[in-house]
């Protein structure tokens, strides 16, 4: 007897046309930095939490947009915590925190114990923009502070430099959300950087945008996408190998670090 499936969000053959999709996942700032900082972004690309990540980047790959639509449009609704469901060729496919960190490496567990709270001030950029409270966005990064990052110390740049990959690829925010403070205490001290639970935090927040998706789709013809989209799409590549093929290319057969650093543009 066949397994009876939750309803899909469309029907097959009455999903919405979207002409489309606003990508938050920024890479082409990623590679401004490599160009305005390259020293601190090597320092920062070797980094054991965040190297995969941006190993994206590095490697090119290019974000479908027809491809993340058409399997938002194949979500089975469903009331799970923590997971997505989609159907492809009748097949269900789960999107889970598991499938989640086998793609990006990031941490899915959360320590009480992480006081993000606390920051010594070094009387840098930095420290000075979280003592008066001030504010700023990927936006003005990019117009502003990038052409003034070489008056700043080497320690600060590198801040900048994770801030963005953070906020700009995997949190995905829209480049004019100003970037939490919580953020800017976390990159003021690496350790309790690493140790931060990037992969729930980012993957609640990705579920997040897919729900917001969801209730905006066939209501316009185009929509912002925010969270980190490459992992999606990276996830439906591995989950259905054709759509791989047709997207990118695999950096190597025998990997076997998180998903995300095993795929580039098309040879």
């Amino acid at each position: 007897m066949e397994l009876e499936l939750p309803k899909r969000v469309y029907a097959e053959g009455l999903e919405p046309q979207v002409k489309k999709i606003n990508n938050c996942c920024r890479m082409e700032l990623i590679r401004d930095l490599k160009k305005a900082m390259p020293a601190e972004y090597d320092d920062v690309k070797i980094d054991p939490v965040f190297k995969h990540i941006m190993a994206i980047a590095e490697n090119n790959l290019k974000f479908s947009g027809k491809l993340v639509d058409s399997f938002l449009c194949k979500q089975l609704i469903t009331s799970k915590m923590h997971e997505k469901w989609f159907l492809f060729a009748r097949k269900p496919l789960r999107f889970s925190l598991q499938e989640y960190h086998a793609v990006t490496g990031l941490k899915i567990s959360r320590e009480s114990s992480c006081d993000v709270v606390k920051w010594k001030s070094d009387g840098g950029f930095w420290s000075e923009l979280l003592r008066t409270g001030g504010k700023i966005t990927l936006q003005s990064i990019k117009k502003v502070h990038l052409q003034e990052v070489h008056s700043w110390s080497r320690r600060d740049r590198m801040r900048l430099i994770y801030l963005c990959v953070i906020m700009g690829v995997v949190m995905g925010r829209d480049e004019k959300v100003n970037i939490p403070h919580m953020y800017i205490k976390l990159v003021m001290d690496l350790e309790k950087l690493r140790n931060f639970h990037w992969g729930l935090h980012s993957y609640d927040f990705l579920l997040s945008s897919i729900e917001k998706v969801r209730k905006k789709l066939g209501k316009k013809n185009s929509y912002i996408f925010e969270g980190f989209s490459y992992a999606f799409q990276i996830w439906i590549m591995e989950a259905i190998p054709d759509f791989g093929e047709i997207c990118g290319s695999k950096v190597s057969d025998s990997f076997s670090g998180p998903r995300c650093g095993n795929w580039m543009v098309m040879c």
